[in-house]
């Protein structure tokens, strides 16, 4: 079954313009598959550390009474980071490099996805 995960992923990579990895995993940090094209970045570390950011937005986002995260985009000089939740115990995370991209066609793409894993998953 992971051999699904990893092929999925891997058209998400190849079909959002600009992207260089993308990621499924757990809330928890743990990850499930990894792809990336162009870009060297440690998957156990990524998983985490994407995963320790949801998970605080996701506290001030309740903290504030706003309802349920749904997805997180954060934008650095250098790439922009897509966070869209799978349920509640998992996430995708698509990186593109900062410019290179259609943000509104990656949020699409991922949105799709979202739903085919959610369906597989739970």
């Amino acid at each position: 079954m992971t051999q699904g995960y990893e092929q999925r992923i891997k058209e998400l990579v190849d079909n959002i313009p600009g992207a260089l990895c993308a990621s499924l995993t757990g809330t928890d940090g743990i990850g499930i598959t990894f792809y990336q094209s162009g870009l060297d970045l440690d998957p156990t570390l990524a998983d985490a550390e994407f995963a320790t950011m949801l998970s605080a937005s996701r506290r001030a986002v309740e903290n504030l009474s706003l309802g349920s995260i749904s997805e997180q985009t954060i934008a650095t000089e250098k790439l922009t980071i897509l966070i869209k939740l799978v349920g509640t115990d998992f996430y995708l995370g698509v990186v593109m490099q900062q410019g290179a991209g259609n943000l509104g066609m990656a949020r699409l793409l991922l949105r799709r996805a979202s739903e085919e894993f959610k369906n597989i998953l739970y």
